[in-house]
This record gives structure tokens, C-alpha cells and sequence, in this order.
């Protein structure tokens, strides 16, 4: 009875070690499922991830040139204000030189028509320095006439002459000065010219 229960001690033996080697088997290959598993997991997350990544860099990508363009909107609707203000002060000044221009005539005819030793003539003379003195500071420029090619640009001809002194197609006499203002023709002069 002791060889039967040294041969069941033994088939326990066996039994029990053949369990352990199938534990530890099975533990090997829950361990490699569980590696694998994780490895099939993290590279799925790691896909998703990369995904995210993506989708977010695109959406930065979008508001940043979405971004750019309101800037560039911005810099061009700054620009266009600034220009459309100084055109509109340009179209102003321009209009109240005109309104003023038959102020300076009158002076002129007035400075042309009184005896040369007038005091009264100094005083008008003055007025009327100071005048075109405050209108060229705001940018007036008085349009250059006499022995000047005729321009139609520049020039209203209202006159046809002969001259010997002036070469044809230039002006002989100016009738009416004209003016400019920021390349802007306020008003051209009036002249006679050469034929």
C-alpha cells in the first residue's frame, strides 16, 4: 500500500508540476496576448492620436490663414480710409481755393488798375501777398504761363496771336493765372498763344 501511495504521491507530482508547467505556459501566453494586445491598442490609440493631430494642425492651419486674410483686409482697409481722407481734404482745400480764386482776380485788377505811388496800392499789394502766401503754404502752386509750351493739360488757349518774339505753339500772354494743387489743376490759365 505504500507503492500505491508513493505511485499516487507521485502521479500527484507529476500532476501538480504538469499544472504548474501549464500555468506558467498559459501565463506566457496571456502575457504575449496581453503585450500583443496592449501593442494592438497603443498603436490604434497612437492612430487615433495621429488623427487628432492631423485634424487639429488642419483646423490651426485654417484659422491662421483665416487670421492672415483679416489682417491683410485690415491693412488694405486702413490704407484705402487714409487715401479716400487725404482725396476727400484734397477735393475740400480745392473747393475753397476755388471759391477764393475771384477774391485773388479781384485783387490782381484791383493791384493793376491803381497809381503806382498809391500808399493804398502797398496796402492791397500786402493783403494780397499774404494771401497767396497762406495758399501756397497749403500746397497751391500757380501754373508757369508766358514763353512756356503751350499744354492743354495746364493751358486754356483763348487766343491765337501772331508773334515773332515767341516761337509757335508757345504761350504769348497770359490772360488769367491758373492754379494747381496736389498735381490737381484747379483752375487752367488762360493765355493767348503763338501761331
Amino acid at each position: 500500500m505504500v507503492a500505491k501511495e508513493d505511485k499516487n504521491f507521485d502521479e500527484e507530482q507529476e500532476t501538480v508540476q504538469e499544472e504548474k508547467l501549464n500555468n506558467e505556459e498559459n501565463k506566457k501566453e496571456t502575457v504575449d496576448l496581453e503585450e500583443d494586445i496592449t501593442e494592438e491598442v497603443m498603436e490604434e490609440r497612437l492612430d487615433e492620436i495621429k488623427q487628432q493631430l492631423t485634424e487639429v494642425t488642419e483646423e490651426k492651419d485654417e484659422y491662421l490663414n483665416k487670421l492672415k486674410r483679416l489682417k491683410a483686409d485690415f491693412v488694405n482697409y486702413r490704407n484705402r480710409a487714409k487715401k479716400e481722407k487725404q482725396q476727400i481734404e484734397v477735393k475740400t482745400k480745392i473747393e475753397f481755393i476755388n471759391s477764393l480764386l475771384p477774391v485773388i482776380d479781384n485783387f490782381e485788377r484791383a493791384l493793376k488798375s491803381v497809381d503806382e505811388d498809391s500808399e493804398f496800392l502797398s496796402g492791397v499789394k500786402m493783403i494780397h501777398k499774404q494771401l497767396i502766401d497762406v495758399l501756397k503754404k497749403e500746397g497751391l502752386e500757380i501754373i508757369d504761363t508766358e514763353g512756356e509750351e503751350f499744354d492743354p493739360a495746364y493751358h486754356e488757349a483763348v487766343m491765337q496771336v501772331e508773334s515773332e518774339e515767341v516761337e509757335s505753339g508757345h504761350v504769348v500772354e497770359e490772360i488769367q493765372k491758373g492754379y494747381m494743387m496736389e498735381d490737381k489743376v484747379v483752375r487752367p490759365a488762360m493765355v493767348k498763344v503763338a501761331i
